[in-house]
């Protein structure tokens, strides 16, 4: 998410300070400095200006900031910038309640070994601790999850600010978001997601103006079961939740896949709703889904065989 040599910047910088000011509390030289600002700028972390023909730097107004800055200052003799580079920012992210190193692996999606080796050294410290085989953030520092959530937020920002002015995220972790905006993002990046993806299943729908995109490194398409949970992220209305029956059975969508989907897009009780309607063909009806009569009259009209 973030270096240590990027949050040593944070750290280090004495409110409007230029890039030579800036490299000597650093200790490094001008020109590694300038590309230094140049990522953290990027980041969301600072802003620069020029005062003449000085360049010269602040700290953003971004909640994470603000929040790194408290503990900064708190915790004056903690390295918090070694403490939280690389993946440890990322595990801190689901430390929200207790968990295990395999749990913190599969919702990060790296190795065990990867997470013991981001928490020891706040382990060694205290500020977290294990129990029953779960590592625990101490009551002193639970901050620190939010902090981990503000600043994946604020990179996911920076990065759909570089395409589009207005979007709304929907959803998010540290390495994927989901995006509500009006505009076309052309990049490989973000997958083209929402109504519009289901004609890509032979259910063409009325596409709103409004377009959604998933913000992903490591994808180039959506699977149904993804986007079952997309739409109902973004609405979870009658008529979303008729469609995401249509779809449901039209691909016989992997039931353990689509569970596992809805936890981590947090609408598993809708998708078991779904489910256990589509098994007991509507006599289990939760809360805004259609009679079975109904849903078949849809299912006829695009062709899906129930």
């Amino acid at each position: 998410m973030y270096t240590e040599a990027e949050l040593q910047v944070l750290a280090t910088l004495k409110g409007d300070s230029s890039i030579s000011e800036l490299a000597d509390d650093l200790n490094r030289s001008v020109n590694y400095t300038s590309e230094l600002v140049q990522r953290v700028e990027t980041k969301g972390l600072v802003n620069t200006h020029r005062s003449g023909k000085t360049k010269r730097i602040q700290r953003s107004d971004a909640k994470a900031v603000e929040l790194f800055d408290t503990f900064v200052q708190q915790y004056s003799h903690i390295p918090f910038p070694e403490l939280l580079d690389g993946a440890t920012l990322r595990v801190l992210y689901y430390l929200d309640s207790p968990r295990s190193a395999t749990d913190l692996a599969d919702l990060v999606g790296v190795h065990r070994s990867t997470v013991h080796r981001a928490l020891s050294p706040l382990q060694d410290r205290g500020i977290i601790y294990k129990s029953d085989g779960q590592y625990v953030i101490n009551d002193e520092f639970k901050g620190l999850v939010g902090l981990a959530q503000e600043f994946a937020h604020l990179r996911n920002r920076t990065r759909i600010a570089e395409y589009v002015d207005s979007h709304t995220i929907l959803w998010e972790s540290p390495d994927e978001f989901l995006v509500q905006t009006d505009d076309v993002i052309e990049s490989d990046a973000f997958v083209t997601t929402g109504p519009e993806r289901f004609q890509a299943f032979g259910l063409p729908l009325l596409a709103r103006q409004r377009r959604y995109y998933l913000y992903s490194p490591s994808k180039d398409d959506i699977s149904a079961a993804e986007l079952c949970c997309h739409m109902l992220v973004i609405d979870d209305g009658t008529r979303t939740r008729s469609y995401c029956l249509l779809l449901l059975k039209s691909e016989e969508v992997d039931r353990g896949k689509v569970l596992s989907l809805a936890e981590t897009y947090d609408v598993s009780t809708i998708v078991s709703d779904l489910l256990s309607y589509l098994d007991t063909e509507g006599e289990e009806r939760a809360d805004r889904l259609p009679t079975w009569s109904e849903f078949r009259e849809l299912a006829d009209e695009y062709g899906v065989a129930i």
